[in-house]
């Protein structure tokens, strides 16, 4: 499809003043032929997608969109910019995105680079994302139609040239895959003719196994945007001691981060106690990360147990990289004991290393979701089953 059509249609997905696509389609009151009705659709889709992701790119009405698919599979605006401060302090000037996509990370890259090579296979993406490039003013990005690995092989670049991959996650059924080796492109048969890279993977990948096959890792980045992981980053290039870890949580206030390595986590002594005054859980990149004792010592924390990963302290410490409570009450998993405990038969409930969900919990307990009560269901150091009964630590204790 030409790029003039998709203006067309993107011009009448944004006048579209409706909540319900599929009923305009099957209506189509403008009468729209049956291809183009289907392009508005999917321009109307892929923006609502962008909504939340990509908030600056949805507020634009002169963005087109990809399919739809494209859009979810492509970085936030946050990510984007969490990568680009990446390669703006590893101080390469020039960088190849070579599996360009939407143009997500590109144009984030554009604002911290003197030039940005995207390189895309994809005819129509390309189109598109050089389109957006000039809406958005991105003036430094060279766009390349061309396969990622015919590229590097014709290509002369520079010595100071930085690369960033995000390949390609499904299979040729379009299912899902989550080993580098089944990845497109494969950097395990690439990996040679990178001097430096940062390349993505899913949250899923097994972090050590990866930094075993990629060998040059100098870095890891566990990415979660509102404590759901993202994204795993790992740049790569002669590394200069131990692979640093950095779990980083993006939010709309700021960005938490928590860095450490493997070898000292390793090694890391952590005290166990049972709970004291104040009660924290890491959040999820911390937790994918897997700094379970690096954590407690930074901050001089006590573990609950060795596998509940919740942590306690008698002061409170209010830069923890994830949620904070004050401990109100510690009770038996029983009903009577736990509801004495409660102003209502409401509370917010998790479990950590506890052999019922929270589902189960709540309706063993007769309580209902909601309310300022934090019920935690896990076990201490003895092995006991043990409810916490916590608020945040800014509001009042029960009494």
């Amino acid at each position: 499809m030409n790029i003039e059509t998709l203006r067309l249609a993107r011009d009448k997905a944004w006048q579209l003043q409706i909540a319900d696509i599929q009923a305009y389609v099957l209506k189509n009151p403008d009468k729209l032929k049956t291809d183009f009705l289907q392009l508005v659709a999917d321009q109307w889709v892929a923006r609502q997608k962008a909504k939340f992701k990509l908030p600056g790119w949805y507020a634009n009405p002169d963005i087109i969109y990809p399919a739809p698919l494209s859009v979810e599979q492509s970085s936030s605006e946050a990510t984007a910019e969490y990568k680009a401060r990446l390669f703006f302090n590893a101080g390469y000037p020039n960088l190849i995105d070579l599996t360009g996509g939407m143009g997500v990370d590109s144009a984030a890259f554009a604002s911290n680079h003197q030039s940005v090579i995207y390189v895309e296979r994809n005819k129509s993406l390309t189109e598109i994302a050089a389109s957006n490039f000039k809406t958005l003013g991105l003036n430094n990005i060279k766009v390349v139609n061309a396969d990622a690995v015919q590229f590097l092989s014709a290509a002369s670049l520079a010595a100071d040239t930085h690369f960033y991959i995000d390949p390609a996650r499904r299979d040729a059924s379009k299912n899902k895959v989550f080993k580098i080796e089944d990845c497109e492109p494969d950097l395990l048969q690439i990996k040679h003719e990178l001097s430096s890279y940062l390349i993505k993977y899913s949250p899923m990948l097994d972090i050590k196994l990866a930094m075993s096959q990629l060998e040059t890792v100098a870095e890891v980045h566990i990415v979660a945007v509102d404590n759901e992981v993202k994204e795993l980053l790992f740049l790569c290039h002669k590394p200069n001691g131990h692979a640093k870890i950095t779990a980083a949580n993006l939010t709309n206030n700021h960005w938490q981060t928590f860095s450490f390595n493997y070898e000292t986590e390793q090694i890391a002594e952590v005290q166990f106690s049972l709970p004291l005054g104040y009660i924290y859980e890491p959040n999820a990149a911390v937790l994918k990360a897997g700094a379970f004792k690096s954590i407690a010592q930074k901050y001089g924390l006590n573990k609950l147990s060795g596998n509940s990963h919740l942590y306690t302290s008698e002061t409170l410490i209010k830069d923890f990289p994830g949620r904070v409570f004050a401990c109100q009450s510690v009770c038996r998993f029983d009903k009577s004991e736990v509801l004495a405990h409660l102003n209502s038969n409401q509370a917010n409930v998790s479990t950590r290393n506890f052999p019922l969900k929270a589902e189960e919990v709540k309706k063993k307990l007769g309580l209902r979701d909601g309310g300022d009560t934090y019920l935690f269901a896990t076990e201490n150091f003895k092995h006991q089953k043990i409810i916490l009964i916590c608020q945040k630590p800014n509001e009042p204790r029960q009494t």
